[in-house]
């Protein structure tokens, strides 16, 4: 029996078709079986642990809903069941072919890819579990250790636990705590209690193909050396208005098939349905009574999945992200959007509250302190309820005090839409004919996806095309703020009297001449949302990833949740009402 499922019923030629497995009994024994359905005018996704390697027809040639079943197909192999873990060579990163989508209690594949620390330690010195040889792929498969800077944290970089620690080192850890430091995001509904509480906390992954890259160009110390490569890399894109060729030992160029993650994790609350969500034992960072940071070992819900994945036709990363569904809530608990992204309530209300605006930067000249972006309003204290919320790092971009989150800046396409719809249906499908029940899976959608990338035709003007929603790709619980979802160009240089304009951001040099923040095919590019802001490394060196050491060497230390931020000393003064 095969699940056929056209996102576009009417329109079958261009739209988006699913094929789904299905247990084969065979001499009273059954295993998933993924079916392989050829099709030459529609689209195919199949619930398969098989990682897709590229955009079928190539990536340069393919429309949003194509992207989509891209994007999906990845979804569905990087949340497939791992096989067991044992530190033996070829564990990490795999699928256990004979597991079922949306079962099991062991690790998922991409959760047992190596965090960033484990490729780049905090001590310089070679990753955990490093063995010179290829055919081991240098160690990849060892079991997960987290060493940080051990001048910052004592005990050879090892990190202690606050209390009880659990029997084995948890796969999935959170050492960032922030938005990549521009605000701290919080959940509306979900515990009171602090510390994390209510807030989101992250980490990014990379899969073997990166992590033996540089490995074997024993790149994880960012000396001189590195720094040079990196220089010289940057000068090369530059030059030739592209990334040096995939897998190039000379450059920073990581080969095709190279797979970062990030997820976006937080607690549950007690009213929450767990069966919506994937949870995993996770592992976070607090401060101990010295200030020193202490590891917890305790279960969360995964909110939010990002994807970049170099095919051999985008090579500059093909950018998906996906969310869980229930994350945009109205503040007494309404779902704002269905499980496939359609809108269903505040339809008419601003994305923020406060609702924030922007005269947008006409320049980057630090000496010109009136050509930068100002954003209104300065200060904001909004009451969440149920919604999202977030606070502004102290001192950086307006405004200052907790904002609310309505609705996402761009709506989810239509395409995109129709995919997940699609997809959701396949999945039920899977499950009624493998007998699978409790799959969190059909409860997480696809924000949207950036196959290829699009200049901003008018630099300082916000992009208003009808694909703006692509060229803006955000996701609500990782790139949550005002300037978050609109992103394009680079971060606003500091201005001559020497003010921290972190969080701000410029479409032009400090010449006043247009930025571009992709290079590819020998044209120059002003990028938005993720692909423009990882952009940004390519453009310094590090091929559009910011898990490899960039722009300048920094002591890596988890960030621990609460402690020493404004934004948590305001969270611990509101009541649990306004929570």
């Amino acid at each position: 029996m095969k699940h056929l499922v056209s996102c576009r019923p009417l329109l079958l030629c261009l739209g988006l078709v699913i094929v789904v497995g299905f247990f084969a009994a065979c001499g009273g024994q059954s295993e998933p079986e993924a079916l392989v359905e050829e099709e030459t005018s529609a689209v195919t996704i199949t619930v398969s642990p098989d990682l897709p390697s590229d955009i079928p027809g190539g990536a340069p040639n393919a429309d949003l809903s194509q992207a989509s079943a891209f994007a999906w197909q990845e979804f569905i192999a990087l949340n497939w069941p791992a096989v067991a873990q044992t530190g033996q060579n070829n564990t990490r990163g795999v699928a256990d072919s004979n597991a079922l989508f949306g079962q099991g209690d062991g690790p998922l594949v991409w959760e047992t890819y190596r965090n960033k620390v484990e490729i780049f330690p905090g001590n310089n010195g070679p990753p955990p579990g490093y063995v010179d040889d290829a055919s081991q792929s240098y160690g990849f498969d060892a079991l997960p250790q987290y060493i940080y800077n051990p001048d910052t944290v004592g005990n050879n970089g090892m990190i202690q636990p606050c209390s009880t620690a659990s029997s084995s080192t948890p796969f999935v850890n959170l050492d960032e705590v922030n938005e990549i430091g521009l605000n701290q995001m919080f959940a509306g509904i979900g515990p009171d209690s602090p510390a994390p509480g209510q807030q989101f906390i992250y980490l990014a992954k990379a899969n073997r193909v990166e992590y033996t890259y540089v490995a074997a160009n024993k790149w994880w110390n960012f000396d001189s050396n590195v720094q040079q490569v990196v220089s010289n890399t940057a000068n090369y894109v530059k030059t030739n208005n592209a990334s040096p060729p995939a897998g190039s030992t000379e450059y920073v160029s990581f080969p095709s098939g190279t797979v970062e993650v990030k997820t976006a994790w937080r607690l549950l609350g007690a009213g929450e349905d767990a069966s919506r969500y994937h949870t995993a034992t996770v592992r976070h960072y607090e401060n101990n009574a010295s200030g020193t940071p202490c590891y917890v070992d305790v279960e969360m819900a995964m909110m939010a999945l990002h994807i970049i994945q170099k095919t051999p036709t985008a090579p500059y990363f093909i950018f998906a992200t996906f969310e869980q569904a229930d994350n945009l809530r109205t503040s007494d608990g309404t779902m704002v959007e269905d499980v496939d992204g359609n809108i269903v309530a505040n339809q008419n209300a601003t994305p923020l509250d406060p609702n924030v605006t922007s005269k947008n930067a006409v320049s980057a000249n630090p000496a010109n302190k009136d050509s930068i972006q100002v954003l209104s309003p300065s200060s904001a204290d909004c009451t969440p309820g149920d919604r999202l919320y977030y606070y502004n790092t102290e001192g950086e971009a307006s405004p200052q005090g907790s904002v609310c989150v309505n609705l996402r800046k761009h709506s989810i396409p239509q395409d995109v839409i129709d995919a997940n719809q699609a997809a959701h249906s396949a999945i039920s499908s899977y499950n009624q004919a493998n007998g699978v029940s409790g799959s969190p899976w059909g409860y997480y959608k696809l924000i949207n996806v950036q196959w290829l990338p699009i200049n901003k035709p008018t630099p300082g003007q916000d992009y208003t095309g009808p694909d703006a929603a692509t060229y803006y790709l955000a996701n609500i619980v990782v790139e949550t703020d005002y300037n978050l979802q609109v992103f394009s160009g680079q971060q606003q240089p500091k201005v001559s009297d020497g003010s921290n304009n972190k969080g701000l951001i410029t479409d032009f040099n400090t010449d006043g001449t247009p930025y571009t923040n992709v290079y590819y095919g020998g044209n120059q590019y002003n990028m938005g949302g993720c692909m423009g802001c990882h952009g940004v490394a390519q453009d310094n060196g590090s091929d559009f990833s910011f898990i490899f050491p960039f722009p300048v060497d920094a002591p890596e230390v988890p960030e621990a949740v609460g402690e020493g931020t404004e934004s948590y000393k305001k969270y611990l003064r509101l009541v649990p009402s306004e929570r």
